[in-house]
């Protein structure tokens, strides 16, 4: 199996490939699109999320899902980036899973209030690699999610 994780952001959307045959996992490529300017930003994120997919072809993809925030601003914002990633799977036929923060966490971590310290020390020591900040190490976290609710079945 091959999954595309995505911690989505308005300023860097985490990204993983994440392959696993048996109880062997595999990162792919793993990193963070980083913009600052709207709508930029955007078509940022789409035209390096399909360059992805076109490089890996991921068979699904593992997205976690929105919070509600403190700001209104923001999660409207993420609603947009969000929209980008739907459109992808549409474009290229591949299924989404959404997993809540809490329910990433609990599958690294083992604790569903982890802190993002937490998940990408337990990252770096499951899956054996070097993350370059929270957004990577969050993405890779919730493809591995994805790949373990699939194999108990509880997607």
């Amino acid at each position: 199996m091959k999954v595309l994780g995505i911690d989505p952001g308005n300023y860097s959307t985490g990204f993983c490939v994440l392959s696993s045959r048996g109880s062997s996992f595999r990162v792919e490529i793993s990193g963070s699109v980083k913009s600052k300017k709207r709508p930029e930003n955007l078509r940022n994120i789409f035209e390096s999320i399909q360059s992805v997919i076109n490089r890996f072809s991921p068979e699904e993809i593992a997205l976690e899902s929105a919070f509600y925030g403190k700001n209104p601003q923001s999660l409207l914002r993420l609603g947009e980036v969000r929209g980008v990633i739907f459109l992808l799977s549409t474009l290229n036929n591949i299924p989404v899973y959404e997993y809540t923060p809490q329910k990433v966490k609990n599958s690294i971590t083992g604790y569903g209030w982890s802190r993002k310290e937490d998940v990408s020390f337990m990252v770096e020591k499951i899956l054996n690699v070097k993350t370059e900040n929270h957004d990577e190490a969050d993405a890779i976290a919730v493809a591995f999610c994805h790949i373990q609710s699939r194999r108990l079945n509880v997607g």
